[in-house]
């Protein structure tokens, strides 16, 4: 499993679209139906920058970027895996 975080950004005419997408995965999350291997850890939106961080459990980088394809967000989006310290 790796560490994963993407940053999502997006056009301020998009913030609906994206609360949408966001608010059906959050509840996918809560409801077990995320597909399997994938946990979401956390969500961070900085609404003035139109730009939110996403935290999660994936099996791979590429995983979770195939993952995204398929979703297709409203945003330009940046993934890394990261090393978690604390």
């Amino acid at each position: 499993m790796a560490n994963v975080i993407v940053e999502h950004r997006w056009k301020p005419k998009n913030g609906e679209e994206v609360t949408k997408v966001v608010g059906s995965i959050v509840q996918m999350s809560k409801d077990g139906k995320l597909p399997a291997g994938f946990q979401l850890k956390s969500i961070n939106v900085i609404g003035s920058e139109s730009m939110a961080i996403c935290n999660w459990e994936a099996p791979s980088v590429k995983d979770m970027k195939d993952l995204l394809e398929k979703v297709n967000p409203p945003t330009k989006h940046e993934v890394y895996e990261a090393q978690r310290l604390v």
